[in-house]
């Protein structure tokens, strides 16, 4: 008897009634607690014999309840450094796994509807269709944010999932989906919403952008076509290998053992790159937006859209294969300590295209130096930071390197607890004008994350090149992949301070970079914006004055901007400006106060 009511247990009650009574009872203020409560009712569903369509019945009741816990599961996730903590690789694990165990459930029940066919069958065919899209759109972004590779097998389904609906002539079938207003979308709609977004650098473009890109898919979804043959725009122009597990790619950049054109689709952006681009022309300002109808989309966003459904995202020279090690230290902390160690050596004009007549970088440089002021290794918090940030030390957020672990940080400025930094040794798999692809295991570097500033060299005798983190994800083999764009060939270690009321705030480590015709300086994110403020830069015992010019780049990790210049020949007028003045010495001992690029 007790045998027989341990096997009625090892069920679970799929009725209607007793499945909405159990979500009620869900504890939502938990949400690790919820996603395990929600993943072993899956999987017991799953193995129970059941028809398919109380498994189709029971899913939809409880498919709204991962809704709500995706966006909290995903923040432990987004925009994270690697090696993983703790707290990033437990929220992976069971969102991977609730989201597979929906999947497979979709899965048995187009399974056996398609197998038996029993009347009515396409009802429930195409809602399952429809639903294992979402989730497989679910499952990609959860790959993506958390730098791992895709199943194996998946696009392979995701495209067997839509060959059936065309085959059956099920595409424009329309479902309510799981979001607020309950819209209903059409099978049609969510394959092309898939593609889009696989398509997409979500680390790239941030949370807040991301969410209004997801507000505007309708739009995108819009202007967005599948074709049957392949257009001459190939410039805009996806191929689909239905019959492959390979992601959508750029028409004709691929080799695949496909030959049948009929087994091929073309998803085409053409449209949807000509609408952006008309976005674009309305935007003048340089950190300017748009508004459309209740969202708005800044001139990034629409450039970073652009560059990742067409073609105009690709390098111009091809990648060159690349042998032997690469050494790299990761985040400006790090690579502020490890310049600060040892001796850099002259710039080499024969590995870039500056002019002929590039010299020493750091022995061409002279600063001029300021008179005295009363040093205060206190941070004057009313003046530089945001309201919400008054309470808190500014230095110390952005001085330590805490990987995705919370953990007590004291005053750095304490002896005894500066961390000692070092290089890694990276593999180069290959290599082009702009930058690196590198090779590296996870655990060797102190923090690597997709937009993260990285120090680069050749060789121990090459100097280190300033660059960004512009892919990153886990190899087949273990390892970590990663592409870098260089975006400066010569970088000097640098503190900057902020003077007011007669006193100067705790140095904080910065960069000084080199790109052509721009100086430019390397600070770590801040609540606060520095253009405009006056600033004390300080290199060695040397010491100026600046202002910042504009900014050139704005990332999660770090800013940069271009150094303001004096066109006052005065040196002595230096401290009575509201602009710096970067002095060259040339080889006739004259002084220039020109831009310092006319000597370079």
């Amino acid at each position: 008897m007790s045998s027989s009511k341990n096997d009625i247990q090892e069920d679970f009650d799929i009725r209607p009634a007793a499945t909405k009574k159990w979500i009620s009872n869900l504890p939502m203020g938990s949400t690790g607690e919820t996603s395990k409560q929600l993943y072993h009712a899956l999987k017991k569903v799953n193995k129970q014999n059941i028809s398919p369509e109380q498994h189709l019945e029971f899913l939809e009741t409880i498919a709204p309840t991962l809704t709500l816990l995706y966006p909290r599961l995903a923040k432990y996730f987004t925009d994270i450094a690697l090696p993983l903590g703790k707290q990033s690789r437990n929220a992976i694990h069971v969102t991977s796994s609730l989201l597979k165990e929906f999947l497979l459930g979709y899965q048995a029940v187009i399974k056996t509807q398609i197998t038996n066919k029993p009347f009515g069958w396409k009802k429930s065919f195409s809602l399952a269709l429809h639903r294992c899209l979402i989730f497989s759109s679910h499952i990609l972004c959860t790959q993506r944010l958390s730098y791992q590779p895709y199943t194996k097998g998946l696009w392979h389904e995701i495209f067997w999932c839509y060959q059936q609906a065309e085959k059956l002539k099920l595409t424009n079938k329309s479902f309510r989906n799981f979001n607020e207003n309950e819209d209903k979308t059409s099978i049609d709609f969510e394959f092309k919403k898939l593609l889009l977004l696989s398509l997409l650098s979500t680390n790239n473009l941030g949370q807040k952008n991301m969410q209004e890109v997801h507000n505007l898919m309708p739009l995108w979804v819009k202007h967005t076509n599948i074709l049957l043959q392949e257009t001459d725009d190939k410039k805009n122009s996806f191929t689909l290998n239905l019959l492959s597990d390979i992601p959508p790619y750029l028409a004709g950049t691929r080799k695949d053992n496909s030959k049948k054109i009929i087994d091929k689709r073309f998803l085409s952006t053409s449209k949807l790159n000509n609408l952006l681009n008309k976005y674009l022309s309305r935007i003048e300002d340089k950190d300017g937006a748009i508004k459309i109808g209740r969202n708005i989309l800044s001139k990034s966003t629409i450039q970073s859209l652009l560059n990742s459904w067409s073609r105009i995202h690709l390098r111009s020279d091809v990648r060159k294969e690349g042998t032997g090690f690469v050494d790299i230290v990761t985040g400006i902390t790090a690579i502020h300590f490890v310049l600060n160690q040892q001796d850099q050596p002259a710039f080499d004009e024969g590995t870039t295209t500056l002019p002929d007549n590039v010299i020493d970088f750091e022995s061409t440089l002279k600063i001029e130096p300021i008179s005295p002021t009363i040093k205060n290794d206190t941070l004057n918090l009313n003046h530089f930071l945001s309201t919400s940030d008054q309470e808190v030390d500014i230095w110390d957020k952005v001085y330590e390197n805490s990987i995705n672990e919370t953990l007590p940080v004291a005053n750095w400025t304490e002896s005894g607890i500066h961390k000692v930094y070092n290089f890694s040794k990276s593999i180069l798999l290959d290599y082009s004008k702009d930058g690196y692809r590198l090779s590296v295991n996870a655990n060797t570097v102190d923090s690597l994350k997709h937009n993260e500033l990285v120090a680069v060299r050749e060789h121990a005798l090459a100097p280190w090149a300033l660059a960004q983190v512009k892919w990153l994800h886990f190899s087949e083999m273990g390892d970590v992949q990663f592409g870098l764009k260089i975006l400066s060939h010569h970088v000097l270690p640098i503190n900057i301070r902020y003077e007011a009321n007669h006193g100067l705030s705790k140095p904080l480590p910065c960069l000084l970079g080199l790109d052509r015709k721009k100086l430019m300086i390397f600070i770590p994110s801040l609540p606060t914006d520095l253009n405009g403020k006056k600033l004390e830069l300080e290199h060695q015992k040397q010491h100026s004055q600046i202002y910042l010019k504009n900014k050139v780049l704005t990332t999660t990790a770090f800013d940069v901007y271009e150094i303001h210049e004096s066109q006052n020949n005065d040196s002595n007028s230096l401290h009575h400006q509201d602009t710096s003045e970067i002095i060259i010495e040339n080889n006739d001992n004259t002084q220039l106060s020109d831009n310092i690029w006319q000597n370079f």
